[in-house]
């Protein structure tokens, strides 16, 4: 966006400066609709091996039931992206600047639960990687596969510019979309149910443990950090405050494009478990399970297509951790925020050798599941709360809260829905999920 776009000067006093949501952003053209190369990036967050097991996990439960779900969380999702990027717009600064001005120790914090959950949060996807090219290719031992897959997206994120970077995952979500679709074809489609999926439901016993597996993925703290982040590398920014509307209203769509792609893609792994699966009472408890069942019943290439497409949502995954842990370290120590830059390389090095070395040690999966649950059991509801602390104060300008609008009370109101399922998701994962471990051994 050209930062020297006309418009209402920011800096008006408050008298002569226009209503909170008063404005209406500048048309955008088709062309400029379906460039939606960070919401891309943003989908790769969505997509990763956790969100497989949970959409096959729901259709081999509930069929199409739970399809509703992602698009109810998807607005959650949405305002937290939402209130990052507003915050960015107004002061030009990026949401970790939030956690640095109120207190060194939340600096220190945001460092640990960055690296922790970057470093455990890729080596998942690194992990996913690895089975399927040992499926591929049973010669190829499995720490051999994922380390072949880490290092792949090394060297991309070494050698590639960010543009490029954005245009590898269009093409790589529109690839896993329609290998996963094309598996679930083969194994059956019953699109009457997936569209009564849409209607909000109780499909059956246990759904709600499904349910809150699900807002774990939805409700990711992180997007509140890395959105900002890939708007400075567009430069996508402007002083004037028409320009400001006019870049939310260009970021509002692509983000939502990256939470609508969630949804999309469940369908196909819906489809496929509740085919192949529910009818024979099989629940799979991985991501792996239902790639066994396809062959037999659905035909070589199901299993070959949806085997290619759980390949590319846990490497655009394990990239994705990847790209949102080095700017946000960047940021704690205020260096450039450029994928090209030296320190973004630093940072990339550093997050592969221990990604790596898990996968070389054989680490037991449940110790750093752990270890990455505790961490995140802390880290939405403290993201939340600080953001939401921060946003609602009177100084955000034309883009405060405000309820003498609709457009203003929607805006509260998707605010306040998103903090309070950060903090479900924090009690859910911590005190729920983190007891069942221990229990459970």
């Amino acid at each position: 966006m050209d930062r020297s776009e006309s418009g209402i000067d920011d800096s008006a006093s408050l008298g002569d400066a226009p209503k909170p949501w008063s404005l209406r952003p500048a048309r955008l053209g088709a062309r400029t609709v379906l460039l939606l190369g960070t919401g891309s990036v943003i989908a790769s967050f969505y997509i990763g091996t956790g969100d497989v097991s949970v959409g096959t996990n729901m259709g081999a439960k509930f069929g199409y039931g739970l399809w509703w779900s992602y698009f109810v969380l998807g607005i959650a999702g949405w305002a937290l992206i939402d209130m990052s990027v507003r915050y960015f717009l107004r002061f030009g600064k990026t949401p970790m600047s939030i956690f640095k001005d109120v207190h060194p120790a939340f600096t220190v914090y945001m460092f640990i639960a960055v690296v922790v959950c970057a470093t455990f949060g890729s080596y998942n996807q690194w992990s996913a990687c690895a089975m399927v090219v040992t499926g591929f290719f049973p010669g190829v031992p499995i720490e051999v596969g994922g380390a072949l897959a880490a290092l792949a997206g090394l060297v991309f994120l070494l050698t590639g510019a960010y543009k490029r970077l954005e245009r590898v995952f269009v093409v790589g979500l529109v690839a896993l979309i329609v290998c996963f679709f094309g598996s679930a074809f083969m194994a059956g489609f019953d699109w009457k149910a997936a569209a009564h999926g849409l209607i909000p439901q109780a499909p059956g016993k246990g759904w709600q443990a499904l349910f809150s597996n699900n807002a774990g993925s939805m409700i990711n703290a992180w997007l509140i950090l890395i959105y900002p982040y890939t708007m400075i590398e567009r430069g996508w920014f402007s002083k004037r405050l028409q320009g400001k509307v006019n870049v939310l209203h260009r970021a509002r769509i692509d983000y939502a494009w990256g939470i609508l792609a969630a949804g999309v893609v469940a369908l196909p792994l819906m489809a496929a478990a509740s085919a192949i699966a529910r009818p024979f009472g099989i629940v799979p408890r991985g991501y792996m399970d239902l790639s066994i069942l396809l062959e037999p019943l659905a035909g070589t290439w199901s299993t070959y297509l949806f085997l290619f497409g759980l390949f590319l949502a846990a490497w655009t995954a394990g990239v994705g951790w990847w790209l949102c842990g080095c700017y946000a370290l960047l940021d704690i120590f205020n260096l450039p925020i450029r994928l090209d830059s030296k320190p973004m390389r630093v940072c990339l090095v550093l997050f592969f050798i221990p990604s790596t070395a898990l996968l070389l040690l054989r680490v037991n999966p449940v110790f750093q599941m752990l270890i990455f649950t505790a961490f995140l059991t802390l880290v939405f509801p403290v993201i939340g709360f600080v953001l939401l602390y921060r946003i609602s104060r009177p100084d955000m300008g034309y883009f405060r809260w405000s309820l003498k609008s609709p457009q203003g009370i929607a805006i509260v109101a998707a605010d306040l829905f998103a903090i309070c399922l950060s903090v479900y998701v924090g009690v859910w994962l911590g005190w729920v999920k983190f007891g069942q471990v221990f229990i459970s051994r």
